[in-house]
């Protein structure tokens, strides 16, 4: 037996670092987790201004602003707008088929149900506590090689894949606070969304709907622009409503002036702590493991004997 097999092997740095690596991830997660119960998880802001519509609608605008922290949704309404609204839906209701509307309200909601923002509040500190379960696990796996001073096939592959799905579950943490839970919250405060969708076989529906939003998102938050509009069949007098539903009316025409044009914003505002914790998980996810693989990639093996030049006589 040679002197390098009965000689204590020494510990691997990778492994040192990843149990330091691991600690610190359920001490973040932890934190996490504990912010998410004492502090807001988002504010955000909708705005929504009508750019053409029916019965003088034209400049009505509304906003809404939300805060989990206080649990409440703060509604604005442009200066007579109210007056203009009411106007409006009691012109519509006298003349839409309320009766095919409710119909349809039922079938939208049984066919399109969207999680509630409670939903998503439980989904993410469950997705939290596995995340943390997970890291555990591997921990002791790391351990483990820690220990033996050697990993064997399946372990090296169990490690790998706990690995990675520690990852992923913190980061579909982060999606579902940053960006479902925001969709979730706003979507329940402005109404749900079958407001602006087409069906032409709804008489109190857009009729020739469009839609088009631009997004820029960031750590600090998301912002989504949108327009949209369609013609409004409640509107349309009833010996027109089945050409218009085949057909946009020509401009100019009466039918045409049923058209309602809607544009605004939706943002959000990231809270400090979850931003922080983002850049905490890029350092422990990204950082690190890019270091790792720089450090095995130039390293060089401490058991190999020092070059010896021969000196030239």
């Amino acid at each position: 037996m040679s002197q390098d097999e009965i000689a204590p092997r020494r510990i691997v740095r990778w492994r040192i670092v990843s149990c330091i690596v691991l600690v610190v991830q359920l001490v973040v997660l932890q934190g996490l987790n504990t912010s998410l119960e004492d502090e807001s998880w988002f504010t955000g802001r909708l705005s929504a201004t009508v750019e053409e519509g029916p019965l003088s609608l034209e400049g009505v605008a509304v906003n809404i602003t939300i805060d989990m922290k206080e649990d409440q949704d703060d509604l604005s309404i442009e200066l007579f707008g109210p007056i203009r609204l009411s106007h409006w839906q009691s012109e519509r209701d006298s003349r839409a088929a309320l009766q095919n509307q409710e119909t349809y309200e039922e079938d939208w909601n049984e066919t399109f149900s969207s999680p509630t923002p409670d939903d998503i509040k439980s989904n993410t500190h469950q997705l939290i506590y596995g995340s943390m379960l997970v890291s555990v696990v591997l921990l002791v796996l790391i351990l483990i090689d820690f220990w033996k001073q050697h990993s064997g096939f399946w372990l090296t592959i169990g490690r790998r894949l706990l690995s990675f799905t520690s990852m992923t579950m913190v980061l579909t943490v982060f999606v579902m606070i940053l960006i479902l839970l925001p969709i979730s919250w706003f979507s329940t405060a402005a109404g749900d969304p079958e407001l602006y969708a087409e069906n032409d076989n709804s008489e109190a529906f857009l009729a020739h709907s469009e839609f088009g939003a631009e997004t820029s998102f960031g750590l600090d938050g998301f912002v989504l622009e949108f327009e949209g509009g369609g013609y409004d069949i409640g509107m349309v007098r009833p010996a027109n409503r089945t050409a218009v539903e085949a057909e946009p009316p020509a401009p100019g025409s009466v039918d045409a002036e049923t058209y309602i044009g809607v544009k605004g914003e939706v943002s959000t505002t990231t809270p400090e702590f979850l931003e922080s914790t983002i850049y905490y998980w890029m350092a422990l996810w990204v950082l690190v493991p890019f270091l790792l693989m720089l450090h095995q990639r130039i390293a060089i093996d401490s058991r190999l004997a020092p070059l010896k030049f021969l000196k030239q006589e």
